[in-house]
């Protein structure tokens, strides 16, 4: 058993600190006692003893319950104390054998678990080998037994919850983005808790925000935000406890897993707060399955996990949130050039990999200097922000825009050629034309140019050329007169008519 409690002051020592072999023969205080105490010795001794005052005691015995008054000869005294002797002695045997068989196999499978353990410390992987010892009877040796095994399967827990506290810190270590961190964290909290699906919604501009799904339908129904936070959502985040919640008294219709049995809605759901430094940063809202753990260990597996993953979750909402700060315009609000040339970049190698087409549309603003000159930058930047805004506004969801340089922008159209782009940058050209700009109650007329260059259209099919020949084409449309958009066709720019009337 000391080699036992060496196993449970090992388990319990940090990560970083030297931890002792667990099979230490002759380095420790408690092995020297082990040796200089032997328990069969003494069982011998007072064995030996005992039949030797049995030995003693046999004689007087006899004359007293015989009333015999003649004197106890030595050599019965003799007899008497030699066969007390030998019985001590042959007790002795009997219990070496049959009990020194059963705490041999004891102590064989206390080593043999001892190796387990000693070979899973440090492991990176799950140790597959047992941990419990065969019971073989119900007496004491038993008990002991099932007792070491009760340590052993605690020390096996802790083992498997160090390896994967390890691999996690590992893997989320390895990784800042927030979708690959979103997706590590449900992963490990489905493989070491209760949870059999679940949801990962992470704290963005102070909404929860789906950020992972496992196991759950992702439908129309599943919210990408939680508009709410009263209720039970509020509860957890106030109490910062995982919270259990009855899905049907809660009107909670939007969780379902699809089974080859048809859609399933769980009963009960568990929302968990992540909570880093004193304040919620996600959410995982599961459904758990059944477990043999108590309800309250599994409660304690759930904080324990969510008190190791939210500083890294934390950590990725702010590098993500850092990203999109460096990624977008100040002044505009939309993408800045890096990572415009970015996103060009990754829809290029789409385009060449699916074999579809691939359009970019130049824009300037027609004498922007001449606005700055006449009503100040002030006016200058709202012009910005309001031709930016009203792009943005009748541009699709796939297609990007970004602030190229002072007053120019560009815009990625995946997936859509020559002809289709010149129809997108003359209705964006009508739209800027037709809307009225104000400054101070001034109205300031603005129009802008528009250029279009197409994959299909190169003979080289570059990305730097996709720029260049829209460029190409956004000269021609100045040099023809501003506010008309030209496409790059043919190796040669071409103007496109206007589809209604240039505003007076």
């Amino acid at each position: 058993m000391g080699t036992a409690r060496s196993t449970v002051r090992t388990m319990t020592t940090k990560q970083s600190d030297n931890i002792l072999p667990l099979h230490t023969k002759d380095t420790s205080t408690a092995s020297l006692r082990i040796k200089n105490r032997d328990v069969f010795r003494i069982l011998f001794i007072s064995m030996i003893l005992f039949g030797l005052l049995m030995g003693l005691a046999f004689p007087p015995l006899v004359k007293l319950h015989f009333n015999d008054t003649r004197p106890t000869s030595l050599s019965f005294t003799l007899m008497c104390i030699s066969a007390g002797i030998t019985v001590g002695i042959a007790n002795y045997i009997l219990f070496s054998i049959f009990i020194s068989k059963e705490l041999r196999y004891l102590v064989e499978g206390m080593n043999r678990v001892n190796e387990y353990i000693s070979a899973a410390l440090f492991s990176k992987h799950i140790h597959t080998g047992t941990f419990e010892i065969e019971v073989k009877s119900s007496d004491m040796i038993g008990q002991v037994t099932m007792a070491f095994n009760t340590m052993g399967r605690t020390v096996e827990q802790r083992l498997l919850n160090e390896t994967r506290f390890r691999n996690l810190i590992s893997d989320l270590s390895a990784n800042v983005a927030l979708d690959k961190t979103a997706e590590i964290i449900l992963k490990y909290f489905i493989e070491a808790t209760c949870m059999t699906s679940g949801l990962l919604y992470g704290k963005i501009e102070n909404e929860m925000t789906l950020l992972s799904s496992k196991g759950f339908d992702t439908d129309d129904k599943l919210p990408r935000k939680l508009e709410s936070w009263q209720g039970p959502i509020n509860d957890a985040i106030k109490s910062g406890e995982p919270y259990t919640l009855d899905t049907e008294a809660n009107h909670i219709n939007w969780i379902s897993t699809t089974t080859p049995y048809g859609s399933i809605r769980p009963k009960l759901i568990r929302i968990i707060p992540l909570i880093a430094e004193k304040s919620t940063v996600g959410l995982i809202i599961a459904a758990c399955g059944h477990s043999r753990e108590p309800e309250s260990i599994e409660l304690e597996t759930l904080k324990t996990y969510s008190s190791y993953m939210a500083p890294y979750l934390q950590n990725s909402l702010l590098h993500n949130k850092i990203q999109e700060m460096a990624s977008y315009d100040f002044l505009t609000h939309v993408l800045n050039r890096r990572f415009g040339l970015i996103r060009l970049h990754e829809e290029f190698s789409t385009a060449l990999r699916h074999r579809s087409d691939l359009s970019v549309v130049m824009i300037d603003i027609d004498k922007f200097k001449n606005i700055n000159d006449t009503h100040g930058h002030d006016a200058g930047d709202q012009v910005l922000k309001t031709v930016t805004s009203t792009l943005s506004l009748h541009l699709r969801n796939e297609e990007i825009i970004c602030r190229y340089g002072g007053e120019e922008f560009l815009v990625i159209l995946p997936m859509t050629n020559l002809n289709k782009a010149g129809l997108v940058a003359e209705r964006l050209r009508d739209l800027v034309e037709q809307q009225t700009f104000y400054y101070k109650d001034k109205v300031i007329l603005v129009t802008i140019s528009l250029g279009v260059s197409s994959l299909s259209s190169l003979v080289t099919q570059n990305e730097n050329d996709l720029i260049n020949t829209a460029d190409t084409a956004l000269y021609h449309t100045k040099k023809m007169g501003r506010n008309q958009v030209s496409i790059f066709r043919n190796n040669e720019a071409v103007l496109l008519p206007r589809n209604k009337p240039t505003r007076v």
